[in-house]
């Protein structure tokens, strides 16, 4: 059916596309708007509002990027049914980030500028100085081999003990868990199990093979054993994709009882584990799921959050005898990872710069998570000294879209819940705030306390 939907736009102060597009997410959470309703027009809703046909256009666009309308050519726009995945909604906004001029941007979680740059470009400079260069040939299948040495040695802070023949390189920890993925995977419609919340891209990779995502409630212990247990016997699954180091987005860890717990229904129903380890920037107190259960977990993690993102240098630590599987699967994939890239991880590793600005990176966060706790730690706030994000429960009175909304319109961006939620999940009333690493600490603490003014003052009283 048609609809006449005719929002009031006027009272929000940002760019007028993005006061459309809550407006589309308002209608759509409160039931004005349900699924098969027509949107308007473009030109005509355009006019009613008075704006030009170009942000109703981009408003629309949006919205069906994240799956909450479907455009239909020659018929169109059309508020989505829910129940009907769309594979765009699966990369998920998290992934595609708009930038907001002159907004403090708190989604990301970025590391901070200290000196990577430098030892970046140091280590170049001496690869440059090599009698031999190598770089012409495509990387033969031994030709990672230093890496994946260096690889053992990066992994000393940790209590994962490997040998190079567990090693296989790749482009950051989403490429490892996809490689992981297709070296597990079996038959047309496989299963993963994954936790209730999870990024975004570990929801997506499943998704790239065909391959169905059931999710598991945790609690602050982490997954629940009864719930994975009844999923494995009703569904058979095949992966338990989880982290359990860093569970982004609330910072949880898996404790120990429960990875235990964990790994004793893998051994039952043979489920693999990919452990994706994106955080783990620091030493755990709490022994690794690959040193508890080391026959079928595969380590997948990276130099991303740790060093530097953006030379996108990650490594899986397979099972015994499965690094050789892993390596085929990439050499297959892309003729194996690039050689000046291998050969840079390979240096900045060796010569002590990776690990250095590790340990900066560990300091700069527990800095910035205290400034953080000062300002908001009065709300129901969770975080961990090390990660780089905290969790905040919305109070009474706020919803997650409206509190976006508001922090926005006062030059805060944030993500809510339903941004890690599959698409048939639950999100509950809450919102991921970053570091902001790449601002000022005076702009970060303006931020936070913007944030803080925000919660004392819901839309909704709660008085009764």
């Amino acid at each position: 059916m048609g609809t006449n939907w005719q929002p009031d736009i006027s009272s929000f102060d940002g760019p007028k596309y993005l006061a459309l597009h809550y407006a589309l997410r308002d209608a759509i959470s409160e039931s004005i708007l349900k699924s098969g309703d027509r949107l308007p027009p473009v030109r005509e809703l355009a006019w009613s509002l008075q704006i030009t046909p170009g942000t109703v256009a981009r408003a629309y666009r949006k919205a069906t990027d994240e799956g909450i309308l479907e455009a239909a050519v020659g018929r169109g726009t059309f508020v989505a049914n829910p129940a009907t995945p769309n594979p765009q909604k699966q990369v998920s906004s998290l992934l595609m980030v708009e930038d907001v001029s002159g907004s403090i941007d708190l989604r990301g979680s970025k590391n901070p500028s200290l000196g990577q740059d430098f030892a970046i470009q140091e280590a170049f400079a001496q690869l440059a100085k090599r009698p031999e260069p190598k770089y012409i040939l495509y990387p033969g299948i031994d030709s990672d081999l230093p890496a994946r040495k260096a690889v053992c040695d990066w992994l000393g802070y940790t209590d994962i003990v490997a040998t190079p023949d567990d090693v296989a390189l790749s482009y950051g920890t989403q490429n490892s868990v996809l490689v992981a993925l297709q070296a597990i995977l079996k038959g047309p419609s496989p299963v993963v199990v994954t936790d209730e919340l999870v990024f975004p891209g570990m929801r997506h990779a499943p998704r790239l093979l065909r391959a169905n995502t059931i999710s598991v409630e945790r609690d602050e212990n982490g997954m629940l054993p009864d719930k994975l247990e009844k999923t494995c016997r009703l569904h058979a699954p095949q992966v338990l994709l989880t982290s359990t180091n860093v569970h982004n987005p609330t910072t949880g860890t898996t404790s120990l009882e429960r990875r235990v717990q964990i790994a004793e229904i893998a051994e039952k129903y043979d489920l693999k584990i990919i452990d994706d380890d994106a955080y783990g920037t620091f030493a755990s107190d709490i022994p690794s799921m690959r040193q508890i259960a080391k026959s079928r977990v595969w380590h997948a993690s990276s130099l991303s959050k740790s060093f530097a993102s953006g030379i996108r240098f990650g490594f899986l630590v397979t099972p015994p005898d499965q690094g050789s599987v892993a390596r085929a699967i990439i050499q297959s994939g892309c003729y194996g990872m690039a050689q000046p890239l291998i050969d840079l991880a390979t240096r900045v590793i060796a010569n002590n710069a990776a690990d250095t600005t590790r340990l900066r990176i560990v300091e700069f966060n527990r800095h910035r998570i205290q400034i953080a706790v000062n300002i908001l730690g009065r709300w129901d706030l969770r975080w961990r000294k090390e990660v780089p994000f905290l969790w905040l429960q919305l109070p009474l009175g706020w919803r997650g879209s409206s509190f976006l909304r508001a922090c926005e319109q006062n030059g805060v961006l944030l993500f809510a819940a339903d941004e890690f939620a599959l698409s048939d999940g639950k999100a509950p009333n809450a919102v991921r705030i970053s570091i902001g690493a790449t601002y000022s600490e005076k702009d970060f603490e303006r931020a936070l306390r913007t944030i803080s003014s925000l919660l004392e003052e819901p839309p909704i009283s709660t008085e009764i």
